[in-house]
């Protein structure tokens, strides 16, 4: 595959007129702190040839594919391999430019300084969905171990697949107020939590590419005891999803499928 530069593969500029608002509004639900509440689409953050080669790579680097928390899906970090990466027609630098250009996109959304947390590939296959969630709490809006995800950004490789619409509810318990399939190639960058309580519809066809990033305030800093607290938790959260993928396989909270 023919290697590329990274200014071919991914947008120049981070043009304000060309963003896309769903929501723009003074964040009334939130419980982290989070002043503004936008759910922002960037198009055409990536150009048509880079999807090939992400995929490419994503699926020929070496890294098993991992369980992540929603049934069907799958994610692996983003590490880089030189090697692999030019088989791929991509730079060598290209995850941590990326890296950057999420940053800058984020941070031009919301006029706020921001740090990264985690950054992976996501791949859904057919029968997998997200239920409604947020990124930082439980749905009733107490805070949990990730509460350091105040926002999230989501790069969409592709849309050759059926289902896997990202929607957002009015609350918990709550109803759909928005629903849609992401364009291929754009970015989507929102709150993650209880004030955007949000999921991914069952996909039914295809398979569905992302890559997916969690920021949180660069200004923060967090002590021992916190960082300890969130660690536990997460053992608990873990232990959770373990349970859930063992009802799972027995059938219990998947979709229904229709006669």
């Amino acid at each position: 595959m023919e290697l590329l530069k990274f200014d071919d593969l991914v947008i120049k500029e981070i043009d304000t007129s060309t963003f896309i608002y769903m929501k723009n509004e003074p964040n009334n639900k939130g419980v982290l702190n989070v002043p503004e509440n936008k759910i922002v689409e960037i198009p055409n953050f990536i150009t048509p040839d880079a999807p090939e080669r992400l995929i490419h790579y994503f699926e020929n680097c070496g890294v098993e594919w991992g369980d992540i928390a929603f049934y069907g899906s799958s994610g692996k970090g983003l590490k880089p391999d030189a090697a692999k990466l030019a088989e791929s027609g991509l730079p060598s630098t290209f995850f941590e430019d990326i890296k950057s250009k999420f940053q800058e996109s984020v941070e031009t959304v919301f006029g706020k300084k921001v740090r990264a947390n985690t950054s992976h590939a996501q791949k859904w296959d057919v029968g997998g969905f997200a239920p409604p969630h947020s990124d930082n709490s439980d749905n009733d809006g107490t805070p949990n171990a990730f509460e350091i995800n105040k926002y999230v950004a989501i790069l969409y490789l592709n849309d050759n697949y059926e289902g896997g619409e990202l929607f957002f509810l009015t609350g918990w318990p709550g109803e759909t107020w928005l629903s849609f399939k992401p364009n291929k190639y754009s970015l989507i960058v929102f709150p993650g939590g209880v004030e955007n309580i949000h999921g991914v519809s069952e996909i039914t066809k295809g398979t569905r590419y992302t890559m997916v990033s969690f920021w949180d305030f660069a200004d923060l800093e967090y002590d021992k005891e916190t960082l300890t607290k969130w660690e536990e938790m997460t053992k608990v959260v873990r232990q959770e999803q373990a349970v859930q993928k063992e009802e799972w396989k027995a059938g219990i909270g998947l979709p229904p499928k229709d006669n």
